[in-house]
């Protein structure tokens, strides 16, 4: 119920962001940051199976709920929870009123995919605001300009969304079944692989010019590993096709938008 994969993975995300920010380990801000993002995700997570109960009770899923192991008002409950949670450790961490904004609006974000968003074409939209949210506010909390954030949403909406479109291209044909209408299932195929890999290099070509423009070799060779990784995505995806294809190119352009990311926040990051 809690995806904890999922959610310990966007966790140590978070964590990497700190670290690349400056915030070192034996920084107590680390551990708040890592602590909130852990209750949004457990937040969004629970009240996504609280939402979709229903539709993976008809398409069998082995998820808690329709297994009957948890009763939809505790998934409910915990989101709540674990809302309430986070927001009270961005309070006692003393982040002040705009992180504690933010941290609302990533978890808005969530909500309102689990809620509204999901089963339509504007199902990419809470990651495009959201993921590059994260480390804006990473950032904030580390003492960057807000105006010197602003490139993260430039590289890491087209990310965020070929992140999206990959991780939903492998069940477009039982969403496309259960009457959902998500982005990939309104692009079909090979619509959403063609366009996924399109975002994918304009995020990774972004990464690139901020960092030539910033002058560090030392992330330009990561940043070619990125451009070439993305060129072999868009290789490929016209020929992904289901199963454990379809699987292969996710984790494939997964990897490639991840490390096209990290050159992204080096660069905001100042350092």
């Amino acid at each position: 119920m809690l995806h904890p994969i999922p959610s310990l993975l966007t966790t140590l995300a978070a964590a990497g962001f700190a670290l690349i920010f400056g915030i070192g380990l034996g920084d107590a801000r680390l551990w708040w940051i890592a602590a909130i993002m852990l209750l949004v995700q457990f937040s969004i997570s629970a009240l996504n199976d609280w939402a979709d109960a229903d539709l993976d009770r008809q398409a069998g899923r082995r998820r808690p709920i329709p297994l009957g192991l948890v009763p939809p008002s505790t998934a409910l409950i915990v989101a709540v929870v674990c809302a309430v949670g986070a927001f009270l450790l961005s309070t006692l961490a003393n982040f002040g009123t705009v992180a504690l904004l933010l941290v609302g609006i990533g978890l808005a974000c969530g909500w309102a995919y689990d809620l509204r968003f999901k089963g339509t074409p504007l199902s990419f939209l809470p990651f495009a605001i959201a993921f590059p949210l994260m480390p804006f506010w990473i950032g904030l909390l580390a003492g960057r300009p807000a105006s010197s954030l602003g490139v993260l949403f430039l590289g890491g909406s087209p990310l965020a969304t070929a992140i999206h479109l990959a991780d939903a291209i492998p069940d477009r044909e039982r969403d496309r079944a259960a009457g959902l209408r998500t982005l990939a299932v309104a692009l079909g195929r090979p619509g959403a692989e063609m366009v996924a890999a399109g975002l994918l290099l304009v995020g990774t070509l972004v990464s690139i010019v901020l960092v030539v423009r910033h002058g560090s070799t030392s992330i330009v060779g990561i940043s070619l590993v990125a451009i070439a990784a993305s060129l072999l995505v868009l290789s490929v995806s016209a020929t992904v096709g289901r199963g454990s294809s379809a699987l292969l190119g996710k984790w494939m352009l997964v990897a490639a938008a991840s490390l096209s990311a990290v050159p992204l926040v080096v660069s905001a990051s100042g350092r």
